[in-house]
């Protein structure tokens, strides 16, 4: 008799528990615990991920889910150059277009990438043609025709555009060009004309699927290319186009294509070089976005259509794998008793324990002495500090937390500190400067550490808590009042702040400061997430009101799914993976919101019988 070990080389195994490695996928074993047999299997899905921090349409898209591209497009009106880069999180600022477009062709990497045409105002379509080279864009040989929603695929040196759109009398085409990198020349003619078609694959082995025949038709038409001439394969599912441009895939036999059908939808399907499969849908119904993949176990969305009342700046990642992708979000938590701002917290905690105290009662510049527990639902009240202030710093954990500096009313900057063990409020050792408005880090009471602030003018010292007295140590190279602050007193972070630039980042090695990665947006007065100087979440502003929010992997910035408050001088505790924040203003709220970091586990399925 054949038995599963004959067939694939192996035994079944008697396992107490589950397998976590992606080597598991395929195999079958006996769970001793739950009395079943289980096994890893593949699964297909979108999700949510940081959004573009310029939100628009007609965008073009290159690279992958791990490094990607989104550049150019439409806002509401206009047209501009603006380029942002992706890196499996979100997107940080990169370098701007020479000639600000929209519904351009594109294709290539994150590091070398390729802009096509596009259309500019008038009416008017443009033959312009830009390399990216991870930093900056720069202007190429044109195209031999001014085309706008042109398909384009391959790579910076080996590159084909195929089909588009001429402008007079309007109408598509179905020529192709051939780039090596410097030239432009002809190529074989598409056999049907088409604009906005999704392009995959190489140039000498490429794939061109779906698109617009004029004067909106959608087509399902898919043909492939062998560096000659094209031949028409398999009709998509779903006629669609490419977005504004969708790289489907570097490779003919593995291409995503999804959205832009007709209704707006998220529709989604692979090619494995014979058909078409449906895989899961997007979680947007969605066009006119960017999009790019590197093969049709991956992808990404980004922005999009229709650009009244404004354009959108929401994105999604597609993975086909044997783990289970769950986005980073954030979700209403327990309101605080009372809507309070310029409040301290403990900072050094987890989503289900944290502490906030003090803070500004609204409409009287009094403070208070409150204090209470936040256990992952609800908050409790907890013994009173002594002094009532506001704009007060903390660091430490819910049993373990300090209070320092801060004001009493306008203009009365203390030195007091206040030390909590999870009982009571005692003194502690004063500050060496009175400021309020400071950033703090620090995992305990005997370790910590104090910067910035308004002594009532920005300042710049730093100062360091044993336990007992505040030393002062090595100045920040910026003064600033309102920063945000995290981490541990050996490896800290400080971000904004309202004087100087807003977007400014330093770090804290326990010794020195040095300048880290620039925030795309400003953060004044935002809430920070974070237990290292290279791992971090800054979360709103005050100055300018803002829910959004930017995760920091110690070298740069990008951005992450924003809060449901615009808030600034809030309550923050956690780390990059798991925290909250509570409280805050200009408009002051007693709204918690709770943060979770995306998780990945392994596709573990039980096996029935049917």
């Amino acid at each position: 008799m054949t038995t599963y070990r004959n067939i694939h080389g192996r035994s079944i195994q008697s396992l107490a528990t589950d397998p976590t490695e992606s080597v598991a996928e395929g195999q079958i074993w006996y769970n001793t615990n739950s009395d079943t047999f289980k096994s890893v299997v593949a699964i297909s899905a979108w999700a949510s991920t940081g959004p573009l921090d310029t939100a628009r349409a007609d965008l073009v898209g290159a690279g992958s889910t791990s490094a990607g591209l989104a550049a150019f497009g439409t806002p509401a009106s206009g047209v501009t150059g603006a380029t942002e880069e992706y890196n499996g999180n979100g997107f940080s600022t990169g370098g701007t277009g020479n000639t600000a477009r929209r519904a351009l062709g594109g294709t290539g990497t994150q590091t070398a990438a390729l802009a096509i045409g596009g259309y500019v105002s008038g009416p008017s379509a443009v033959a312009n043609v830009e390399e990216y080279n991870g930093t900056a864009w720069s202007e190429q040989n044109d195209i031999p025709t001014a085309l706008w929603k042109v398909g384009a695929l391959g790579v910076q040196t080996a590159a084909v555009s195929m089909g588009g759109k001429v402008v007079t009398p309007e109408n598509e085409v179905n020529s192709t060009y051939e780039y090596d990198g410097t030239n432009w020349t002809a190529g074989g003619a598409l056999g049907t004309a088409r604009y906005g078609a999704t392009g995959g694959g190489t140039l000498t082995a490429g794939l061109a699927a779906g698109g617009f025949i004029v004067p909106n038709t959608l087509s399902t038409s898919v043909e492939l290319y062998d560096g000659t001439s094209w031949t028409s394969t398999t009709s998509l599912n779903n006629a669609r186009n490419g977005g504004a441009n969708q790289l489907g895939g570097t490779l003919q036999t593995s291409v995503l294509a999804y959205g832009a059908t007709s209704p707006d939808s998220g529709k989604t399907e692979s090619w494995d070089g014979t058909s078409w499969t449906e895989e899961g849908d997007m979680a947007n119904n969605t066009s006119r976005f960017a999009g790019a993949s590197a093969s049709s176990s991956g992808g990404f969305a980004a922005g999009g259509g229709p650009t009244s009342p404004a354009a959108q700046s929401y994105a999604e990642e597609y993975n086909k794998s044997v783990n289970v992708i769950t986005a980073a979000a954030w979700a209403s938590g327990g309101n605080l008793p009372a809507s309070w701002y310029g409040v301290g917290a403990s900072q050094f905690g987890t989503q289900n324990s944290g502490l906030s105290f003090a803070g500004n009662n609204p409409g009287a510049y009094t403070g208070n002495t409150a204090s209470f527990l936040y256990n992952g639902s609800s908050w409790t009240a907890t013994p009173s500090l002594s002094t009532a202030r506001a704009y007060l710093s903390g660091f430490g954990t819910a049993t373990s937390a300090v209070g320092a500096g801060g004001a009493t009313g306008p203009g009365a900057k203390v030195t007091s500190t206040e030390e909590y063990d999870g009982s009571s409020w005692t003194s502690g050792g004063a500050l060496g400067t009175a400021r309020s408005t400071s950033a703090t880090a620090g995992a305990s009471i005997t370790s910590g550490v104090l910067f910035g602030g308004a002594e009532p003018a920005a300042s710049n010292k730093t100062e360091e808590y044993d336990g007992s007295s505040w030393t002062a140590v090595t100045a920040m190279p910026t003064s600033t009042a309102d920063p945000g602050g995290n981490g541990i007193q050996t490896s800290a972070l400080m971000v904004g702040g309202n004087t100087g630039p807003a977007t400014v980042t330093l770090e804290y090695d326990g010794t020195n400061w040095t300048a880290g990665g620039s925030t795309s947006v400003d953060h004044k007065k935002g809430g920070v997430l974070g237990s290292s100087s290279d791992s971090g979440i800054v979360c709103g502003g005050h100055t300018s009101p803002q829910t959004g929010v930017e995760g920091y992997d110690g070298t740069a910035w990008s951005t992450r799914p924003s809060m449901s408050t615009s808030r600034g001088r809030m309550a923050n505790v956690g780390t990059a993976s798991s925290g909250f924040v509570a409280g805050g203003n200009p408009s002051a709220t007693n709204a918690t919101e709770e943060w979770t970091g995306e998780t990945t586990a392994l596709n573990v399925k039980t096996l029935t019988q049917s």
